[in-house]
């Protein structure tokens, strides 16, 4: 059983053992006699995967008590996935949704940590930075540009995530940078919490 995921950088391809992560442009072309199963947030190639008759959108059987017109199904395919908690996906954007007595509770989108660091240089070519570093919550840092951008970064995520999750749910990360903030927030990660929701999905409708 192919599951795939497409987002608005790449689709990620789940076969049961490993996840592939390709361009649209290839994963069209790569996967076109194939049967899978689907979730998509990118509007400019819908057209294109339905006019496959092998592939099948997951969207009309995924739904979540409490969610709202428009919400990510990928977020919601991600809240499936786990009892009650939070839930953070940290890609291209970071989703952080609480899900509290079987329900959507409200959920928050912030721009992804990829994206957030690549804004510093446009404010000063002096504040470009490769790399995030480790650092030390408790403590402002007092020596390098980068330790001072990386806190600037990492530490409102977390004060937000202290502040939603009033009733200290579990937290559940996934996501490219998933692993990295789930070092901080005592959560757990697993980057298949998405393929795992659409996984039971599938169980429930018989699709």
């Amino acid at each position: 059983m192919l599951l795939v995921d497409i987002g608005n950088r790449f689709a990620h391809i789940y076969n049961g053992v490993v996840v592939v992560n390709l361009e649209h442009s290839e994963f069209l072309k790569r996967y076109k006699e194939q049967k899978l199963y689907y979730i998509n947030v990118n509007l400019s190639i819908q057209k294109q995967l339905e006019k496959n008759i092998n592939w099948i959108n997951l969207e009309p059987y995924i739904r979540v008590d409490g969610s709202y017109d428009g919400m990510g199904v990928d977020r919601k395919a991600l809240l499936l996935s786990r009892d009650d908690g939070l839930y953070i996906d940290c890609g291209s954007a970071i989703t952080i949704d609480l899900k509290e007595g079987g329900r959507f509770v409200g959920g928050t989108i912030l721009p992804g940590i990829w994206r957030v660091k690549s804004c510093y240089k446009e404010i000063s070519p002096r504040l470009e930075v490769e790399s995030i570093s480790k650092i030390d919550v408790d403590n402002l840092p007092n020596s390098t540009t980068n330790m001072s951008i990386s806190y600037g970064i990492i530490a409102p995520i977390i004060a937000l995530v202290d502040r939603v999750n009033y009733n200290n749910l579990p937290i559940y990360c996934c996501g490219g940078d998933g692993e990295l903030l789930s070092n901080y927030l005592g959560g757990e990660f697993d980057d298949l919490l998405v393929f795992k929701g659409m996984q039971k999905v599938i169980k429930e409708c018989g699709c």
